[in-house]
């Protein structure tokens, strides 16, 4: 099923775990780029900040290196931690 493209001040507030409130804050402070609809917001997928834009297939293949690695390195203490 494709993604949608624009996402309602509701859906990105429940993306980012925050309330719709920060969200319009974050729009009104221009940390978010939102597009007024009648008296809502719309905001682009790709123009969300940090982690919540697509990745590119580079990108995540650097991400999935750095996991792989880290669990290597750590696999005991993540074991230990586990059991805690």
């Amino acid at each position: 099923m494709k993604e949608k493209k624009m996402l309602s001040v509701s859906q990105v507030a429940e993306l980012m775990g925050i309330s719709r409130t920060h969200v319009l804050r974050k729009i009104n402070g221009g940390e978010i780029q939102a597009t007024r609809v009648g008296r809502s917001f719309v905001i682009d997928r790709s123009d969300l900040p940090g982690i919540y834009k697509q990745l590119t297939e580079k990108e995540k293949e650097r991400v999935e290196k750095a996991v792989k690695k880290t669990f290597e390195e750590y696999a005991d203490v993540i074991k230990r931690l586990g059991r805690a």
